[in-house]
């Protein structure tokens, strides 16, 4: 690896830590391996945050919607645990290292990137359980936290790729292969010196 060949990605938590994933819906330490095998195999190197809902609400926690999450004491959370690996990703930047993406998980409240329209529960919130037939005009939206990652990245002038590990999708399925594809490019050394 060459030293003007020095890459970062910045990630959330649970895809390094299943852990962290709400309880009932179980862990999946297979992706954690597959996804840290291949940035590890390319020498890229990981910052992760946090986990906004386990730092805010334990790891017995009850999964939720992205509107459950939507409200200025989580938000100000969320901002709190993005000090540190943004401070991190600066200091990376100034020592001539490339952020090449932020990589989501699919159907996350606060960190996934394409957070559709959702079921509603029967006290008539936004539950975790997505729309089987989206409308072509439902709105998609950031989780929160990811929301709030993007906008603190455009505050520097960082704009990278934001990536969704397709975590519901089989690993043979279409859906995980444009990921993979779509995170090669993500690393791909740009063609022009910046």
């Amino acid at each position: 690896m060459s030293k003007k060949d020095r890459k970062i990605v910045l990630i959330c938590q649970c895809l390094l830590n299943p852990y962290c994933r709400v309880h009932i819906l179980g862990q999946n330490f297979p992706l954690s391996l597959e996804l840290a095998t291949f940035l590890m195999s390319r020498n890229v190197g990981i910052i992760q945050y946090l986990c906004p809902e386990t730092t805010a609400l334990g790891l017995m926690r009850n999964p939720q919607g992205r509107q459950q999450y939507d409200s200025v004491f989580f938000r100000d959370h969320c901002k709190e645990l993005l000090k540190t690996p943004l401070l991190m990703v600066r200091e990376f930047l100034k020592n001539k290292y490339r952020l090449c993406c932020f990589i989501g998980l699919e159907n996350s409240p606060t960190c996934g990137i394409h957070w559709g329209k959702h079921k509603v529960n029967r006290y008539g919130t936004e539950s975790s359980n997505p729309m089987d037939q989206p409308g072509k005009d439902d709105p998609v939206l950031m989780g929160i936290m990811a929301e709030i990652l993007s906008d603190e990245l455009a505050k520097d002038n960082i704009h990278v790729p934001f990536l969704e590990f397709p975590a519901l999708s089989e690993p043979a399925s279409e859906k995980r292969a444009v990921f993979w594809e779509d995170l090669e490019t993500s690393l791909a050394k740009p063609s022009v010196e910046g």
